[in-house]
């Protein structure tokens, strides 16, 4: 990925904040006035667009979209005027001041996972067959899950996250063409979706897994649903017949905690479950006292 981010702002303010620091981490800046930003977004040519909340009026974030569909778009917001821009503008992450080089560099680089995963779930349903709405739930995946962990850590709020993964996918994958596979996992995109509430978000993660958040959602609650999604890929009523495993992890909303950390959780959890035949879901290890688990 290139190691460039596009800097869109026609002030001084933002550019001189942060600029010098990314640069000291090897991460070159163009600066641009919104005029400019979109033929600057080649396909490619950025690992991120940071766009000043005062210039996100328009229709700038969806033309830098159009430009390069992969490249994230981060809204910088200095004042409570630009929080209103940003409620308006359908950004991948948003950062408000003051700004450092870590945390510039930190939301980018997850913003940029969830861009990749959301025009990785676009190819999917388009050739699966979108659910009507899809694009609302896209639109809301973008944000959720950045906002989801920093608001459980924040307010206290639970947060469980489960890892789906399909049973014996390498092999059941190798007898069939590359379409047909992308069509059974976007199948079981659809199946899982259907069944979690409206606030829960199901994306693809890697290979055959698959990541499902869940706000507002317990120990308890998080594996009832794990369960669920596992009947659910087991009862589907075509060809060929797949089962699942799946981890889930909690964070009760207390201590800090890390998307990263709960993935992790919900793996070794998920690894426990394949250990034991598969067709099942367990819950995660209880997080140690000593253990640190922090935003990364």
């Amino acid at each position: 990925m290139a190691r460039r981010i596009l800097l869109v702002d026609d002030t001084r303010a933002v550019i001189t904040a942060i600029r010098r620091d990314l640069e000291e981490r090897d991460v070159g800046v163009d600066a641009v006035a919104p005029a400019e930003a979109v033929a600057r977004a080649g396909e490619g040519s950025h690992c991120a667009a940071l766009v000043r909340g005062a210039q996100a009026g328009g229709h700038l974030v969806e033309s830098l979209r159009r430009a390069d569909p992969h490249l994230p778009v981060v809204l910088l917001l200095v004042d409570a005027a630009e929080a209103r821009a940003a409620a308006r503008a359908e950004a991948d992450a948003v950062l408000e001041a003051p700004f450092t080089a870590s945390g510039v560099a930190s939301v980018c680089a997850l913003a940029a996972k969830l861009r990749e995963r959301s025009v990785r779930i676009a190819e999917l349903e388009a050739r699966a067959g979108a659910r009507p709405g899809g694009g609302r739930d896209l639109e809301f995946l973008k944000r959720l899950l950045l906002a989801e962990v920093k608001r459980s850590k924040r307010y206290g709020h639970p947060l469980s996250l489960a890892l789906l993964a399909v049973d014996g996918w390498e092999e059941k994958a190798a007898k069939l063409a590359p379409r047909t596979r992308t069509q059974l996992l976007g199948a079981i995109l659809g199946v899982v979706s259907g069944t979690l509430r409206d606030i829960d978000v199901a994306v693809p993660f890697s290979g055959e897994r698959f990541v499902v958040v869940m706000p507002h959602t317990k120990a308890d609650g998080g594996l009832r649903v794990a369960r669920r999604l596992a009947a659910v890929v087991r009862d589907r009523e075509s060809s060929p017949r797949l089962t699942a495993s799946v981890g889930v992890a909690t964070h009760g909303g207390d201590g800090t905690v890390s998307f990263g950390g709960l993935v992790k959780r919900a793996g070794e959890a998920l690894a426990r479950a394949r250990a034991a035949g598969g067709d099942r879901a367990e819950p995660a290890d209880p997080v140690k006292k000593r253990d640190r688990i922090s935003i990364a």
